[in-house]
């Protein structure tokens, strides 16, 4: 199949990412790992007059870190981060990551990419909501940090403005005592898009026992991924013990949006259920090393 005819550009750094875009605004389009894009282009769903590919762009790869938290590169791949250490919280990531595709994939996509395309199931979207994530969107001259939580508005719709380069995801450093873990329901263990993912971070109190924090995200059983709230307010406070989570399961099973699309909404809530108790527990494991 023929992709449509586009004029291909390649800045050399982010500044002129961002001019190209300012140009052509809705006109372009932006090209990273290219898993999603080009896909897209040979389904003629995307028909940008102008394509803009970021390979060349390096200050927006890899991974660095201050004393507020980590600043991950928008073009780092699924592969780096499945082998980079984010700590014990960061497991949850670094999880998800490894199940993004294949091997071939996981080299090429990336983790802007698997964000702005704000699919219900993208793999690496409820860990980042978790772990408290914020994104960096650069434009010409310009540029904004929204709360990831703020990010998603629908099934493939974010909030980012035609001329808008997503250029960091920043992670703010937890406390020690912290712990996070992902699982994911897939009808293959590869090449698999999520039926249901969850990921949760716990952070213990100074006996070790206590939930002092948690945060708990859903992903492929609402319109966008999601967090469960009510589930992990419920946790603060509490023992770290199995019926804290079964409860936190329930929870977050009635907070679940299942559109009911591959599968049925009660079987879309019993996995969240169950793999919620699976993530917390696993969580509270790694947070208590």
């Amino acid at each position: 199949m023929l992709l449509p005819k586009f004029d291909y550009n390649a800045p050399a750094d982010l500044e002129e990412a961002c001019q190209i875009m300012a140009n052509y605004g809705d006109q372009a389009k932006l090209l990273a790992g290219g898993t999603d894009l080009l896909i897209a282009l040979k389904k003629k769903e995307a028909t940008p007059s102008q394509v803009v590919a970021l390979d060349r762009v390096e200050d927006i790869k890899g991974v660095c870190e201050d004393d507020d938290g980590l600043y991950l590169g928008s073009r780092t791949t699924a592969a780096e981060i499945a082998e980079f250490d984010f700590g014990p919280a960061g497991q949850a990531l670094s999880q998800a990551a490894s199940q993004v595709g294949s091997p071939l994939i996981r080299n090429l996509a990336t983790v802007g990419g698997n964000l702005s395309t704000a699919m219900p199931a993208a793999d690496t979207a409820p860990p980042l909501l978790a772990l408290q994530a914020s994104v960096v969107l650069q434009r010409y001259g310009d540029q904004r940090v929204v709360a990831l939580s703020d990010f998603f508005v629908g099934p493939g719709e974010q909030i980012m403005l035609p001329e808008e380069i997503m250029s960091m995801i920043f992670l703010p450093r937890l406390p020690d005592g912290s712990g996070g873990a992902f699982e994911k329901l897939g009808v293959r263990k590869a090449l698999e898009r999520s039926i249901v993912s969850v990921a949760a971070v716990v952070s213990l109190a100074d006996d070790g026992q206590t939930v002092k924090e948690a945060r708990i995200a859903l992903g492929a059983v609402a319109p966008t991924p999601m967090l469960a709230h009510n589930a992990a307010a419920g946790l603060c406070g509490m023992k770290a013990a199995p019926e804290n989570f079964a409860e936190a399961g329930k929870n977050a099973a009635q907070e679940a949006r299942p559109r009911g699309l591959r599968t049925s909404a009660v079987y879309s809530r019993l996995m969240v259920e169950a793999l919620t108790v699976r993530a917390l527990t696993k969580a509270y494991e790694i947070a208590c090393k």
